[in-house]
């Protein structure tokens, strides 16, 4: 399916997704922008009455989209308010791509506070015989009703006079209007029918195929059919501060499906905080702050399954987080490293199905052989630093681990010198920066060429090496000379906003953006997609950090912090 049939007028799913990432990073006075910091936009939305509850992906922004905007460039610096135009009116021009709409001119005058969209379904035929033809629904509050439905007829009446024929279908007490495919048209945006129906004078109601309205309408006539009255719904909001700006629904299981077709059903996005541990669907309440946005999550375990419970602890990280480099591209810190890889999975299969193992036991368990991580996290009994350095795809990553020194500990890295040597590499000590440093090599003797003599040559498997009072593992020769080093070992950059996070924690999880970026891009065929559309708001995206909370047998609760500069 061709990019443009993803955003049909009114942006449909991704519109909203776009909005709420340019939009959500402010402060807030009674008279500028600012007070959405404190207030918020509306407490929840009204218009998931007509998102049926399987929907993939729900999205909805309680702020008006042009306040937001404003907001954007009230903050921005004064030499970066002309570029915050730029990219508000590039957004504009994605969103109602192929429309023929002005947001100021058409949408403005009669919008109100509320935009809700949704992925209803990734394929509206279920044939698999013509690709996936996703269903995706906006449905848009209206303050001013009248001038609502004069905008509508004027869009339809120029379609008409642009020669396109118009179906005007009553269905369960509404008006459907929409458009016959031309057959000029390509047979890939043949199935992309633009569909509208204005609902009780209060909601438009907009779709890629009539189909979808139908369902929508449907479901505003049944308890059991929305979402708004479906319990895990109102389980999950209960559960999350009344503040926010947005909320954000995800059918877990369905959402890894869309985004990797070629997953098996129930394969994925299972796992977190235990092996058998089974997540369904989760939501997500977004707030502004001063530094971007935090939400706050809400995972609830899927229908027969329970998670395990965890009470969040009052440890302090502080301590290990200077030991964990910059320029790592995702770190992690907590206090059960046997548990980091299920906490890890229902990222790890959004990015990689076919990838069930995390890839730090990958990578440790291919440099140092089958074995290596059950050495590893066995040995380590209390807080924990881990982390992953940016690469190209297709090339290794380099790993760190870092642990404080215990009795346990000493023996298993023994152990991991025995293994190694099992495995044909080498084990010796050199000394860096007067540390000494025991270093796992695999040697190899390249195919020479002409009259060149042979050489051998050695590769770093793994190194070791106790820095105060921890133990310091790497792949890296670099990534070990800057934890070595004093003079530039400092907490990371990130750490700051996780300090001003309070209450108790499971442990951080930390991404930095820029670099993992491109991985996403070559992974996830959707992402391409999205990420084209969205590079005006994803330009100014800096960190992702996931905070674990309090964890029953039904109920994972976190938050992810997430960094955006306009400066």
């Amino acid at each position: 399916m061709k990019f443009r049939s993803f955003i049909r007028p009114l942006a449909i799913a991704a519109g909203l997704v776009l909005v709420l990432g340019v939009g959500l990073l402010g402060r807030f006075t009674l008279n500028t922008p600012l007070y959405l910091i404190e207030r918020g936009g509306l407490a929840q939305p009204q218009a998931l009455q007509f998102v049926p509850k399987q929907s993939t992906l729900v999205a909805s922004v309680l702020v008006r989209p042009d306040r937001l905007a404003s907001l954007w460039e009230y903050l921005a610096a004064p030499s970066q308010r002309q570029e915050a135009r730029r990219d508000q009116a590039s957004i504009e021009q994605v969103l109602l791509a192929n429309t023929g709409l002005n947001y100021d001119r058409d949408l403005q005058p009669w919008l109100g506070d509320e935009i809700t969209g949704a992925l209803v379904t990734a394929d509206l035929d279920q044939n698999p015989a013509n690709g996936l033809m996703p269903g995706y629904l906006a449905v848009l509050s209206c303050q001013d009703p009248q001038a609502a439905q004069a905008a509508l007829e004027l869009y339809w009446q120029n379609r008409a006079i642009a020669g396109d024929a118009l179906t005007f279908e009553d269905f369960s007490g509404n008006r459907l209007i929409y458009a016959r495919p031309r057959a000029q048209r390509a047979p890939a945006e043949d199935s992309a029918q633009l569909a509208t129906a204005l609902v009780a004078n209060r909601y438009l109601l907009a779709a890629n195929h009539p189909e979808v309205l139908r369902q929508a309408l449907t479901a505003a006539q049944s308890n059991d059919l929305n979402l708004q009255s479906d319990r895990r719904y109102k389980t999950a909001l209960g559960k999350l501060p009344p503040t926010r700006v947005g909320l954000l629904a995800l059918n877990l299981p369905a959402l890894g499906q869309w985004l990797n077709p070629t997953m098996a059903k129930g394969q994925g996005l299972g796992a977190l905080g235990a092996i058998d541990d089974q997540v369904g669907w989760g939501l997500m309440s977004w707030q502004l702050t001063r530094q971007g946005l935090v939400g706050h999550t809400a995972l609830l375990a899927a229908q027969g399954h329970r998670l395990h419970a965890q009470q969040p602890s009052n440890t302090s990280w502080a301590a290990i987080a200077p030991y964990l480099p910059d320029s790592l591209a995702v770190a992690a810190v907590g206090s059960d490293l046997l548990t980091l890889g299920q906490a890890l999975q229902p990222l790890l299969a959004i990015v990689s199905p076919d990838e069930t193992t995390p890839p730090l036991d990958r990578l440790l368990d291919e440099a140092l052989g089958a074995g290596a991580t059950a050495l590893v996290k066995t040995g380590v009994d209390g807080a924990y630093g881990v982390g992953l350095s940016a690469s190209t795809p297709g090339t290794t990553l380099d790993w760190l681990i870092v642990a404080p020194q215990s009795e346990t500990l000493t023996a298993n890295l023994e152990a991991l010198s025995d293994l190694a040597r099992h495995q044909g590499l080498g084990v010796g000590t050199l000394d860096l920066q007067g540390t000494p440093t025991i270093a796992w090599t695999r040697l190899s003797l390249p195919q020479r060429s002409g009259s060149q003599p042979l050489q051998v040559k050695a590769a770093v498997a793994g190194l070791n090496a106790q820095v105060d009072q921890y133990e310091v593992l790497t792949a890296s020769p670099a990534t070990l000379d800057m934890v070595l080093n004093p003079a530039v070992r400092q907490r990371p950059s990130w750490w700051q906003q996780v300090a001003e996070v309070s209450g108790p924690s499971t442990g951080y999880i930390h991404i930095d953006w820029p670099q993992v970026q491109g991985n996403l891009t070559t992974r996830l065929r959707h992402w391409q997609l999205w990420s084209t559309a969205a590079q005006p708001a994803l330009k100014h995206l800096r960190q992702i950090t996931l905070v674990g909370s309090d964890r029953s047998d039904a109920m994972q609760i976190g938050r992810i912090l997430v960094q955006l500069s306009n400066q």
